[in-house]
C-alpha cells in the first residue's frame, strides 16, 4: 500500500537565519508593510510502500528518531503525517503562524516563529503561503531517500522531495496581490530583488495557501494537490 507522507521540522528556539531573513526582506527589499512574518523549515515529502498507513508512520517515525540528519529531539519540533489524518510529534502547523499586525490580542508567534509588528493589514487580509524551495538537481533528494531505506524493515520510500519551507505571512488587498508579493521575496533577481531562493539552482512550489482569519486562525486552506 502507498502513503503519502510529509515530515516538517523547526527549531525549538530563535532561527537565526530567518531573524536574519526578517530584517533583509522589510529593511532592505521595502516589505515592511506586506510582510507580516515569516517561519523556517525543513521539509521532506515522500510516498512510503507498506502495508498499511499505520504502518508507514510507525516505521519513519521510528527512523527519524534516530537519524540526526532529519531530527533532533534536543533542538528541533517535528510532525510526521501518513495519509490524510496519521499524526506524530509535537509541531502544530495549524498554529504556526507567525503574526504582529499591532493587534495586542494577535500573540501567535511560537518558538522558533519570526513575527513582528509593521502596522496593520491591508483590506484584503492576511495570507499564508507554504514555499517549498528545492535543489533543481535531485542528488541531494536521492540521497535523503536512500538513507531512509537503509534503516526501514519491510517498508520502503519513493518520490522523496525536500528542502527549506518557507511560511509567508503577508497583507494584500487580494490573494492573487498576495501571491506576486510573495514571488517577488521569494526568487533573487537581483541585489534588490527576491532573497530566498537562487533561480540557476533552485526551484520552488506553493504547497498550500492559507487565509487567516482574526486572531491568526486559519480561515480556509487550500493545500497543492
Amino acid at each position: 500500500m502507498k502513503t503519502p507522507v510529509q515530515l516538517w521540522v523547526r527549531l525549538k528556539v530563535i532561527d537565526l537565519v530567518a531573524q536574519t531573513a526578517r530584517i533583509t526582506l522589510t529593511d532592505k527589499l521595502d516589505f515592511a508593510d506586506t510582510l507580516r512574518g515569516l517561519t523556517h523549515y525543513w521539509y521532506w515529502g515522500m510516498d512510503a510502500e507498506a502495508s498499511d498507513a499505520q504502518s508507514a508512520l510507525d516505521s519513519i517515525d521510528h527512523v527519524i528518531k534516530l537519524d540526526g540528519a532529519f531530527t533532533n529531539q534536543n533542538k528541533h519540533l517535528y510532525r510526521l503525517t501518513a495519509g490524510a489524518d496519521l499524526v506524530r510529534g509535537d509541531l502544530h502547523l495549524d498554529k504556526d503562524y507567525p503574526l504582529g499586525t499591532g493587534i495586542p490580542a494577535e500573540e501567535s508567534i511560537g518558538g522558533s516563529a519570526t513575527g513582528f509588528r509593521a502596522g496593520m493589514p491591508a483590506p484584503g487580509g492576511l495570507y499564508a503561503f507554504d514555499c517549498l524551495v528545492r535543489e533543481r538537481r535531485r542528488d541531494r533528494e536521492e540521497g535523503f531517500e536512500a538513507r531512509i531505506n537503509a534503516r526501514l524493515k519491510g517498508s520502503s520510500v519513493s518520490n522523496m522531495k525536500c528542502g527549506e519551507m518557507w511560511r509567508l505571512v503577508v497583507s494584500a488587498p487580494s490573494e492573487r496581490e498576495a501571491l506576486a508579493a510573495v514571488e517577488k521575496m521569494l526568487v533573487s533577481r537581483s541585489r534588490r530583488e527576491g532573497l530566498l531562493l537562487n533561480p540557476h539552482y533552485q526551484t520552488y512550489e506553493i504547497l498550500a495557501t492559507t487565509r487567516l482569519g482574526p486572531g491568526g486562525n486559519a480561515a480556509t486552506v487550500r493545500a497543492k494537490e
